[in-house]
């Protein structure tokens, strides 16, 4: 009797207890098993994931610290499951027990998982809704996160405000101090970063939290030159006993900055720091760089490269390092060309490295392009005698680099003639093939015949398959007519013709000019622009770049130089739009009563133009350049000025006003019109 009332007491118990009833007994029941059951297993999920979290991240040491570490999708790839298995937890607190006090907590959780999965616009949906309930500090915190690492810093900014007016405990006004100072990070105020990570520090407990702060506040002082600060920021870093990668950095940037050189050596003889040499030579080039001996700050820092986890940060500095300090220009091109291969998407400097990496490799072509031409010329320019000796040279030198202890017989083959068609063929245009071959040695050296012969290392039994070509020749009856075949097709290379060596010198002009501009405009090297558009002058006085090419020296050079530069682009050049340039620079832009002034001058000559009135109206324009420069219509003063001289029959300096035209008005919608009449001039 006694065991049937109990049953019957507990049935009408659990029916009673329905997700949607307000009974206390309901509410108490979904409460326990909402607290004790899905939320706590989903808490320690998340307290697992967190701690994941903090051991996976690898900090980029040679760039100061981000003091909130952005989140990314790597997290997700490694631990999907886990993050799955929160979110759904955390979910069953809202499917079953919606009357329970623990909504909220589940739905904080879930957006815990949306961030480790980094979907961060489901993630602010989430917190979104949260506040809508009920004002989360929690919420608005991962918000603010959020919009910060999205770089929405007006939405992140009323958050801040709403978060400083409202009471926070502890854990809540340390993590809030952080962000704003996180704030001032990515918005490169780092005085005020600093100020607020100081307040900040009165919350952060002793251990790997203060200490990565401390170091952060070190870095951000020795960035803006105030290093007795940032020594004190590293010391407090070390007497917080962080993890040995932090606690080595900070001590390599104390004696860094106090200029102990010999601390830093003897830290390389130190087994323990065995597999951290890299970052030791690393400081010691920061050394050597701040004491402008960039030679020895290059030797270390090309050590710091080897085994070094961060080299595209490295090969980037060095990069730096080569084209502004040493003007050693291939080298910077290499460099930057292995900065954009190592470093990872998300680095700050990726985007701009792959900008670089674009820039000197055009820079690289056009010196070789340069070289090559140079090359040839001077080779075409030497008597038949003395190629021919040349040749035998490069045959000899070729064997040597060839030693084996065996001879490899091959097969020799007779390349039949190609036709016309058959010949834009790469490896059916014997020329283009040679011209290849030479342009491959000057880059390269020469280089055997085999496979992998790119790599440093090669395996002994590969060089068996090299093949001797003098050996083979003594062998075969045909060497001698194979050996006057190859020194024919060797000087069918050369420009020996009087239209070729035009062709290769017009070809050289253009490289130059090209080089000087890319220096100046994307490189921005104003030395290279200068040396290289200097020897364009010099080499090419009657060059039909001259007008731009002074127009680039004036703006690549200081002082007396660029008065020079100046003077001769106005005195040669009068009617060329790169004066009127130059003059746009030093009067700044018009103001809305001279550019009225200068349209009602422009229809004036227009009315001159229509008239038959030619120079007149060409002066009228000239006018307007010279007192008026950059108006709004000056893409029409140019092309009025470039059809009064087609109207005076000066057909050379329209044709050169007209290709100004082209190059300096990409966007106009007079463009067509200038390049069918420059056309019609070429024929």
């Amino acid at each position: 009797m006694h065991r049937s009332i109990a049953l019957l007491f507990l049935a009408l118990s659990t029916w009673s207890c329905s997700q949607y009833s307000n009974k206390p007994m309901a509410v108490a029941f979904h409460n326990v098993n909402a607290k004790y059951n899905a939320i706590w297993q989903g808490s320690r999920l998340d307290k697992e994931l967190q701690k994941k979290w903090i051991d996976g991240q690898k900090e980029n040491f040679t760039t100061t610290l981000p003091i909130i570490i952005p989140r990314d999708s790597s997290f997700k790839q490694g631990n999907e499951k886990d993050i799955k298995e929160l979110i759904r937890k955390a979910s069953l607190v809202i499917d079953r027990h919606q009357n329970s006090h623990y909504m909220i907590d589940a739905y904080l959780l879930i957006g815990r998982g949306r961030l480790y999965q980094n979907d961060l616009k489901n993630a602010i949906e989430t917190y979104k809704y949260v506040n809508s309930l009920e004002i989360q500090p929690e919420a608005l915190l991962a918000l603010y996160e959020i919009y910060l690492q999205q770089r929405e810093f007006v939405a992140a900014e009323k958050i801040a405000e709403f978060l400083s007016e409202n009471p926070l405990n502890s854990i809540e006004k340390k993590q809030f101090l952080l962000l704003k100072a996180y704030s001032y990070q990515l918005l490169n105020e780092p005085i005020k970063a600093v100020a607020i990570l100081q307040e900040a520090s009165k919350y952060l407990q002793k251990g790997n939290e203060k200490a990565r702060i401390s170091f952060i506040m070190g870095q951000l002082f020795a960035d803006n030159n105030q290093p007795a600060l940032a020594i004190e920021s590293y010391k407090v870093t070390i007497r917080n006993k962080p993890a040995y990668d932090l606690q080595l950095q900070a001590s390599l940037a104390i004696h860094q900055l106090e200029g102990n050189l010999d601390a830093l050596e003897k830290m390389l003889k130190d087994p323990k720091n065995e597999e951290n040499k890299w970052a030791i030579y690393v400081k010691i080039g920061q050394y050597f760089y701040a004491k402008k001996d960039f030679k020895k700050a290059k030797e270390n820092w090309e050590k710091g490269g080897e085994n070094n986890p961060n080299k595209g940060e490295l090969y980037f500095q060095l990069g730096g390092l080569f084209a502004r300090q040493m003007k050693e220009y291939n080298l910077a091109a290499h460099y930057y060309d292995s900065a954009a291969t190592h470093l990872s998407p998300s680095h700050i400097d990726y985007a701009k490295a792959q900008k670089l990496k674009k820039s000197w490799g055009s820079f690289t072509e056009l010196s070789q392009q340069i070289d090559l031409q140079d090359s040839l010329l001077k080779l075409a320019n030497r008597s038949p005698s003395e190629l021919h000796e040349l040749f035998l040279k490069q045959q000899k030198d070729t064997v040597k680099k060839v030693n084996l202890p065996t001879v490899v017989s091959t097969p020799i083959f007779t390349r039949r003639s190609f036709s016309a068609d058959q010949q834009n063929f790469y490896f059916n245009n014997e020329q283009a093939r040679i011209q290849g071959s030479i342009e491959f040695n000057n880059r390269w050296g020469n280089r055997n015949l085999e496979d992998f012969w790119n790599r440093k290392n090669k395996n002994a039994a590969m060089a068996q398959a090299v093949v001797n070509t003098t050996m083979a020749e003594k062998a075969t009856g045909d060497a001698p007519d194979l050996k006057g075949q190859a020194e024919e097709t060797w000087l069918k290379a050369l420009p020996m013709s009087q239209s070729s060596k035009l062709k290769a010198t017009k070809t050289r002009e253009e490289s130059l000019f090209k080089l000087g501009k890319l220096a100046r405009f994307e490189l921005g090297e104003n030395t290279l622009a200068s040396t290289t558009l200097t020897r364009l002058l010099r080499e090419f006085p009657s060059t039909g770049f001259e007008a731009e090419t002074l127009y680039l020296l004036y703006l690549s050079t200081d002082g007396s130089t660029k008065s020079t530069y100046r003077s001769s682009l106005f005195e040669r050049y009068p009617s060329s739009y790169f004066k009127t340039m130059i003059l746009k620079l030093e009067n700044g832009t018009l103001s809305d009563n001279n550019e009225i002034v200068a349209q009602k001058k422009y229809e004036d000559a227009l009315i001159r133009f229509e008239s038959k009135d030619f120079k007149t109206a060409f002066e009228g324009c000239q006018m307007i350049q010279l007192k008026y420069p950059g108006s709004k219509l000056e893409d029409k003063i140019v092309f009025l000025m470039a059809l009064s001289k087609a109207g005076l029959q000066e057909t050379q300096e329209c044709k050169n006003i007209l290709t100004e035209f082209i190059t300096t008005f990409p966007s106009s919608p007079l463009l067509p019109e200038a390049s069918e009449l420059l056309k019609l001039i070429n024929k």
